[in-house]
């Protein structure tokens, strides 16, 4: 019997091969061949690329399905930008219905004041200089007058002063800690406003996590070329090497054509135009194209996955 007491999940306390098997905490997985997408497919559809496209940064992709994301992506920043637009309208109403309540206010205080007093009526004003005082929360401004100096109100300074009142927090309590007696009239939370950021204006490429703007424009068509006698296979024009996702490849930007890395540096680079249709090509006209690799870690991509959760505890 005291053989149970050594059972799996029998211990008062997590074994190291009990925590690997939580799905708590923060998961990683190997990643093998089978998860490696071909160096010739689309990186939307995860299928073999039909007239493929490559974007500035190398990533491959169906005419079609880049077509239809652009376009998806355009759609999406018209919405977000109408719903911009009509907050902000919102927010504008709002803030010029909160200063016409002020200047509203600010003119019947005024009709209800008088406009003029004399300095020993202002013995109980405060000094705020520029010639100016404050007496029960309203400015005063000293004028020369014939018969001496009389403080006059100052209709505009008292103005911002309410138009700075309207536009800052409505109370202190925003300020503080909100406290839990929220069945308290006064400590009722209110609805607040989703704000919807301003949307970005340009497509991108979403091929990577650090996606990169993209357009219809600098888009380049890729030539592949099929071997002899085996058209699922592809191969360097130049060499005729049959080309896999270990194989390190570029795409030429002004005509299209792709060769092995090795090929480009030694017909290309030096004469600076291409080796299949002579046009000419700079070294910033040369695209790598990106790849995932073969499963291992050196042959570039990525091999392993995380995924980020709770901590057990």
């Amino acid at each position: 019997m005291s053989r149970h007491s050594k059972n799996n999940t029998a211990l008062a306390f997590f074994t190291h091969y009990e925590k690997s098997q939580l799905k708590y905490g923060t998961q990683k997985q190997r990643l093998g061949r089978d998860s490696m997408r071909n160096f010739d497919a689309c990186f939307l559809c995860l299928q073999r690329a039909r007239e493929p496209l490559c974007c500035s940064e190398g990533h491959l992709s169906c005419k079609e399905c880049m077509f239809e994301n652009i376009l998806a992506q355009k759609r999406e920043i018209g919405r977000q930008q109408k719903l911009y637009q009509e907050q902000q309208q919102l927010l504008e109403g709002e803030r010029q219905r909160d200063v016409d309540a002020a200047n509203n206010a600010e003119i019947a205080k005024f009709e209800q004041t008088e406009t003029q007093f004399r300095p020993s009526m202002m013995s109980a004003a405060t000094d705020i200089g520029e010639g100016k005082r404050l007496m029960d929360g309203k400015v005063y401004k000293s004028v020369q007058t014939d018969d001496g100096v009389v403080y006059q109100y100052d209709k505009e300074e008292n103005r911002r002063r309410a138009i700075e009142a309207a536009e800052a927090p409505a109370s202190s309590l925003t300020k503080k800690k909100a406290l839990p007696s929220f069945w308290i009239p006064s400590l009722t939370p209110d609805a607040k406003l989703v704000v919807v950021q301003a949307p970005k204006l340009e497509t991108i490429c979403t091929a990577t996590e650090t996606p990169h703007p993209v357009s219809v424009k600098k888009l380049v068509h890729v030539k592949f070329t099929d071997a002899k006698g085996d058209p699922t296979q592809r191969v360097c024009p130049a060499c005729l090497k049959t080309l896999t996702n270990g194989s390190k490849l570029v795409v030429l930007k002004n005509c299209g054509h792709l060769l092995c890395r090795g090929c480009c540096g030694k017909f290309v680079r030096p004469s600076h135009k291409c080796h299949i249709c002579d046009v000419k090509c700079k070294d910033r006209d040369i695209i790598e194209l990106q790849s995932d690799g073969t499963g291992f870690t050196s042959g570039g991509g990525k091999v392993e996955s995380t995924k980020v959760n709770v901590a057990f505890q």
